[in-house]
């Protein structure tokens, strides 16, 4: 892949490099101003992103750093063009006018796993396999039932039996049109999976499985541990899916903020009828109303 960067004022550039080498990505032509113009469509890259930093100086020179609103409408040319793009924006700085074409991810441009994690949500739905479904999917899962039976048929006791719900859980996802990331490498060993519920999005959505014999004390720990990779990783929310062996439910008492708990029992059930992110977004709500 080839991309397009464009750096405003004094972002960390080799950081950046950094975070393209461990996404596979070495062909990055960095453009700081606008000497370099011409080099950001031509050739046509895979994808361009822009970085915008928090403190957004004036240029004093033609040679002199882009400034945001500079970045944003490079960004904004590219995409009207056609090509993938998106602007890396600091929590603490608001996009001004941003374009509909435009995805915006909120990350601290100093976060190096953050940077990754974001990059890989952006670029996760570039390479899906052709047999993959179309995101965003607007369409309820259409075999549902075959997930429940096979939900019902785990086998448990091994240690293997927690693997085989997970992989069970990630076939559910992608089915209902996420894009499904296994934690490892940069994603970091703490959750089991993180995916993108739809495509032109960087919302990750960070997931522990949790299986076997449960109880109220394993869940709500689960929750805080989750919280707590969340907020570091800068992703929008986690969910803890379960499934007890005896087939007990554990709703919620109280809401752990940015967690969502839910059995898989009930996602299979729900997203036989809605489609993923009005599921994911009815939970969020439901989670919110409980705090």
């Amino acid at each position: 892949m080839r991309v397009s960067l464009l750096v405003a004022g004094e972002a960390d550039a080799g950081l950046l490099r950094g975070v393209f080498r461990e996404l596979n990505i070495d062909d990055v032509w960095v453009l700081h101003n606008d000497l370099g113009d011409r080099f950001i469509l031509d050739p046509v890259p895979d994808f361009v992103v822009g970085v915008l930093t928090d403190d957004d100086g004036s240029p004093q020179s033609r040679s002199a750093a882009f400034t945001n609103a500079e970045v944003s409408l490079r960004l904004g040319f590219a995409a009207g063009r056609g090509v993938p793009t998106l602007a890396i924006v600091p929590p603490t700085t608001e996009m001004r006018s941003p374009d509909p074409l435009i995805t915006v991810a909120a990350c601290d441009v100093h976060a190096r796993q953050a940077l990754v994690d974001h990059l890989w949500a952006f670029t996760a739905t570039f390479d899906l396999p052709s047999s993959a479904p179309p995101l965003p999917t607007e369409r309820p899962l259409e075999n549902a039932d075959e997930y429940l039976a096979a939900l019902e048929q785990l086998q448990w006791g091994g240690r293997g039996s927690v693997g085989q719900f997970e992989r069970l859980i990630g076939r559910v996802l992608m089915s209902a049109g996420a894009a499904v990331a296994e934690t490892k490498g940069s994603l970091g060993d703490r959750v089991d999976f993180a995916f993108v519920p739809s495509g032109g999005s960087t919302d990750i959505i960070l997931v522990e499985v949790k299986a076997g014999d449960l109880s109220e004390k394993k869940l709500s720990g689960a929750e805080e541990q989750l919280q707590r990779f969340v907020i570091e990783r800068q992703a929008k929310y986690g969910m803890v899916l379960y499934h007890d062996i005896h087939g007990r439910s554990f709703p919620s008492r109280h809401s752990t903020p940015r967690i969502v708990r839910m059995s898989a029992r009930e996602l299979i059930q729900k997203l036989a009828g809605e489609p993923l992110h009005k599921v994911l977004d009815a939970a969020v709500v439901e989670a919110v109303g409980r705090m």
